[in-house]
């Protein structure tokens, strides 16, 4: 597979996650803060930035006094920005429309027509909480289109590699944000909530929730599709079936397709094994690493699958929303 398809592919899964995420987040918080209160409590504005690696964004104005209605316009209408919903979802729009050869017609299709309601939903008067809640369904959409219609070779195992790094990066940032959180929103019920994951919390647990039993949830569930654990494991699956796809093909010992499997298997193998009680003792410590592991890996696939050398980060996104 030529790398710019394989690139592709990747940042489509990547910015599918990232749009997803994002309106996931957004509509947990604002559902769960009281009513009347989003415009004054900054904390949970902070919370927000911190979960999405925005807190020194000056765009959304990250500081004591930020105005809560341009945090919600930025992260969910603006699409000059890469980590907004709007921006993610036309992104992976346009990294779709470059590779249209590698993907079915319906996941083209599907994405297409999500990009071209953008500017319908996003001038109703309906407010954020439809439009997030559509975003989500078009989304979810996607993805069982993606699983369902696509063949299962090198192309789908690279958007499945971008989408299970993103989404693995995520629920660690949101797990980091609701360490430091005192505001008005319960957070441990946010953080299982902004994960798609309060029903299946609730069979496994019950209705009670702590800072514990939320933490081995989203970090060490192997049933919950979001959990760190369970995207961990998904990527190493795929970088296995690339590194044997491709092995023939990487010749040059600087373009190791195995250092991104060993990366993530490490920190797989680590936390697989892991119990609630040593999370508690060194939760802190557990996630710098983790979110040390998927910039690593993200690092180790562009060098070895991708033409690029350079690692790229969100705010580095090209005007064609791949990789800049």
């Amino acid at each position: 597979m030529l790398s710019r398809i394989a690139e592709s592919l990747y940042w489509l899964g990547r910015h599918q996650e990232r749009a997803d995420c994002t309106a996931r987040i957004l509509d947990t918080y604002l559902h769960l803060l009281p009513a009347g209160s989003w415009q004054s409590d900054h904390q949970v504005i902070r919370s927000l930035l911190d979960s999405m690696g925005l807190a020194d964004d000056d765009a959304v104005g990250s500081d004591a006094h930020a105005d809560s209605g341009q945090l919600v316009r930025t992260l969910v209408f603006d699409r000059e920005k890469a980590s907004s919903v709007a921006g993610a979802l036309a992104a992976a729009r346009e990294n779709a429309r470059g590779v249209r050869d590698a993907i079915p017609l319906d996941v083209w299709e599907c994405l297409n027509v999500t990009w071209h309601g953008l500017r319908a939903r996003e001038t109703g008067l309906a407010g954020p909480h439809q439009f997030l809640r559509w975003v989500g369904e078009r989304c979810a959409m996607a993805n069982g289109l993606v699983s369902e219609v696509m063949s299962h070779d090198e192309g789908w195992h690279f958007l499945v590699l971008g989408r299970s790094l993103e989404r693995a990066d995520m629920t660690i940032r949101l797990l980091a944000a609701a360490e430091s959180e005192t505001g008005s929103v319960p957070p441990w019920r946010a953080l299982v909530s902004a994960c798609g994951g309060w029903e299946p919390y609730v069979r496994s647990y019950g209705g009670t929730i702590g800072q514990r039993t939320a933490t081995e949830f989203v970090l060490l569930d192997r049933q919950f599709p979001r959990s760190v654990l369970r995207a961990l494991t998904v990527a190493e699956s795929s970088l296995g079936e690339l590194e044997a796809a491709g092995s023939a093909q990487h010749r040059d010992p600087r373009r190791d397709p195995s250092s991104a499997r060993r990366i993530v298997g490490r920190t797989r193998t680590s936390l697989d094994y892991r119990t609630g009680t040593e999370l508690a003792a060194d939760r802190e410590a557990l996630l710098s690493s983790l979110q040390r592991t998927v910039y690593s890996a993200h690092t180790a696939v562009t060098r070895s699958f991708f033409r690029r050398e350079d690692a790229v980060t969100w705010a580095n996104i090209g005007a064609d929303g791949g990789a800049a």
